[in-house]
């Protein structure tokens, strides 16, 4: 083969063509024959280069990188030195785990796509992504996953993007609820810096409250059930700024629909009466009397009991629907 060491090939001597003479036919055959077999020669292909061209690569071998490699994840996966390049694509949500940072190495990485629910990105221990325990890659974006041999980053311009959306996304005024008692609930900003919220609980304006600098003028009374708690919006940025919200959550008030926006009400049960389906007792008063008529009874009221069918009777301070606890939040700039 006309190759020499470093790769480079070589036409065979004496087959550069003049014009108007006669090629040989040896001379054209053997330039041809070196050109089948060069391109019939077996080259390695090389996965994840190391930055420069290898001996390998200037001999004509493709350099590829790992990112052809594609792993589709539907669930929980721990990602390991031998991704190190990869794409993970996760079609459902799910938690991507790391081993530990030393292992993977300085400059180890893989680009992670949520396409089907956020996807929790959590180190190793108590190994850290973006300096917190864990990351939330919210659904319908990717980043870069890297290792610095001690902990992880993202790519910091698209998570933070996809972080943000999401509570961008919130109309103003708009109410958010999380059932705060699950671990890994997202949860609003408690910070100012772009989207605020606020928490519609009492008690949480003081240094490091939740509702620090947003809301003023907080008005609690009454006892449970009938507790009233308000208080007024203080954040100059807002369009609700000066406006009284209801902090549902102290209130435990629940939301309905209605014609007349912001009208309290009270639990209650609809006015009604009961049916007279008889009488026992002796020596009672005579509550009826006529023609053949005459009932007496018993002046006795009782806890109330079970009707046959529909079980021991619930009773309560309250009237109320079978319910969960959950936190409610308004955005409020």
């Amino acid at each position: 083969m006309p190759r020499d060491g470093s790769g480079t090939f070589s036409k065979p001597p004496g087959t550069t063509a003049v014009p108007n003479t006669t090629i040989k036919a040896d001379k054209f055959n053997a330039v041809v024959d070196d050109f089948v077999a060069d391109a019939n020669n077996a080259r390695p292909i090389s996965a994840g280069g190391t930055g420069g061209q290898t001996k390998e690569a200037a001999r004509g071998n493709i350099e590829v990188d790992r990112r052809v490699v594609y792993l589709e994840k539907g669930a929980n996966y721990g990602a390991v030195a031998g991704d190190n390049n990869a794409t993970i694509r996760f079609t459902a949500a799910a938690t991507l785990s790391f081993d530990p940072a030393a292992d993977l190495g300085s400059g180890w990485h893989v680009h992670v796509i949520a396409d089907g629910g956020n996807v929790t990105l959590d180190p190793d221990a108590s190994e850290k992504i973006n300096g917190s325990n864990t990351f939330v890659l919210q659904d319908g974006f990717a980043s870069d996953i890297i290792c610095t041999g001690s902990a992880f980053f993202t790519d910091k311009a698209l998570s933070s993007l996809s972080t943000l959306m999401k509570w961008r996304s919130r109309g103003i005024g708009e109410l958010y609820f999380a059932d705060t008692s699950i671990v890994g609930v997202d949860i609003p900003p408690s910070t100012t810096t772009d989207t605020v919220w606020i928490e519609l609980t009492s008690g949480l304006t003081g240094s490091g409250g939740f509702n620090e600098n947003k809301l003023t003028s907080e008005n609690v009374s009454g006892s449970v059930p009938l507790v009233l708690a308000s208080a007024v919006i203080n954040f100059a940025g807002s369009p609700m700024n000066g406006q009284t919200v209801r902090l549902l959550n102290t209130e435990g008030r629940i939301l309905r629909p209605s014609t007349s926006p912001g009208t309290l009400q009270n639990d209650a049960s609809q006015g009604h009466r009961h049916n007279w389906t008889g009488a026992t007792g002796a020596g009672g008063a005579q509550v009826g009397s006529g023609s053949g008529f005459s009932i007496t009874a018993t002046a006795v009221t009782t806890d109330p009991i079970t009707d046959g069918t529909n079980g021991t009777p619930r009773t309560a301070n309250e009237t109320r629907m079978k319910n969960i606890g959950v936190k409610a939040y308004m955005r409020i700039a």
